[in-house]
């Protein structure tokens, strides 16, 4: 638990713009994460590293990150699509610069 405690003050909405530096980092060790045998933990790790996002920018990275993993485990692809879900829904509703 301390380990998702910390991912959410790393991510904090006041501190997204240093952090976001760190999201593909996270999303690249999602699959590594999930061998941890722990069920729970990858979802704990999305919602508190990516799920704390609302920019444009956090979005392209998810979207880059799929691009890029095809192959990635439906239930890590699920776990994510509901950590991001408030992401996308934001940026369907916030106006565009």
């Amino acid at each position: 638990s301390w380990v998702a405690a910390a991912c959410h003050y790393i991510h904090h909405p006041l501190r997204q713009n240093e952090a976001i530096h760190d999201l593909p980092l996270s999303l690249s060790l999602l699959e590594e994460i999930q061998q941890t045998g722990d069920i729970f933990f990858p979802k704990s790790w999305l919602d508190n590293t990516i799920g704390q996002y609302n920019n444009e920018q956090a979005k392209a990275l998810v979207e880059t990150y799929l691009e890029q993993n095809p192959n990635l485990n439906p239930q890590l692809k699920s776990k994510l699509l509901q950590s991001t879900d408030n992401l996308f829904r934001a940026q369907k509703l916030l106006p565009k610069p």
